[in-house]
């Protein structure tokens, strides 16, 4: 039986929808519909605390996979195809792994993997400053970004390999892009939110940088390219030294245009007593 109030619903839901859009009607009679959609400020203390987790986190995964891979080489032996297929098989199951090595007491590289970074074999390395400190300490390291032969900026944990009776063999290491693992986890947790970041270590230079341009690898305490910013100067030395806190800069964006003026939040994420500073920001 229809006695009309079967039409009640579908024209109150008209009604409804026309008294919330408020869409007024095109030249053609069809009405027009334009979404604005605008991102809510994020907490960026909140934003922060889980980049800088998440940082740790892929560190810390890195460094247990090649604490158990030490401890698999020091029964197998530093050098050989054991130890060139072990050191592959764990660079195979790290997202940000690129390459590992072995090296004697002297510095002399005895093993690698994956199999296409065996032309390292041989190569004595031990008088470059990262290798020197972990082989004169004989201790888990996180070294310093430096200049990788692979051809970008990179850093490397290290750790000390011993046989079964505790002589030391040597050293492993595993190689990785320290802004590969920072923009992983910053992609991941900063995609719909109003923030950027950046990263420098506790010398002052960029390791990484959400924003583009040409600027990672510089020195933003000395680096020419920051000497017309003295307000950012004075900030990144508090971010150098000071674990945590606030701050505001003024920066022309990469792009070119007006400058902008900026808060950053930041704190510390690393692994062995290497520090670097996380830093999200949001144009004020």
């Amino acid at each position: 039986m229809n006695d009309g109030r079967s039409l009640i619903v579908p024209i109150l839901v008209l009604v409804l929808v026309a008294g919330c859009t408020s869409v007024p009607p095109s030249p053609g009679g069809i009405p027009s519909v334009t979404t604005t959609i605008t991102v809510p400020p994020a907490d960026p203390f909140a934003v922060l605390t889980r980049l800088a987790s998440g940082v740790n986190g892929s560190l810390l995964e890195m460094d247990l996979a090649l604490s158990l891979a030490a401890t698999d080489l020091g029964h197998t032996g530093i050098s050989g195809p054991a130890a060139d297929s072990k050191l592959a098989q764990m660079v195979a199951s790290l997202p940000y792994a690129t390459d590992a090595v072995t090296m004697t007491p002297e510095g002399r590289i005895v093993a690698a993997g994956p199999a296409k970074y065996s032309g390292v074999i041989g190569a004595e390395v031990g008088n470059e400053s990262h290798n020197r400190k972990s082989l004169r300490e004989r201790k888990p390291q996180l070294t310093e970004v430096f200049p990788a032969a692979e051809g970008f900026d990179a850093a490397a944990i290290q750790r000390p390999v011993t046989d079964g009776t505790g002589a030391y063999l040597g050293l492993a290491g595993l190689l990785f892009d320290p802004a590969a693992v920072i923009a992983g986890n910053a992609d991941q947790i900063l995609t719909g939110t109003d923030l950027t970041a950046w990263a420098i270590d506790t010398g002052g230079r960029l390791i990484y940088d959400r924003e583009p341009g040409d600027l990672v690898g510089r020195n933003m305490l000395t680096d020419p390219a920051f000497a017309g910013y003295p307000e950012l100067v004075a900030l990144t030395k508090r971010i150098a030294t000071e674990p945590s806190g606030t701050g505001t800069y003024t920066f022309t964006p990469a792009g070119g245009g007006p400058a902008v003026r900026k808060s950053a939040f930041w704190t510390t994420a690393g692994l062995h007593g290497t520090e670097w500073r996380i830093v999200v920001a949001r144009v004020v």
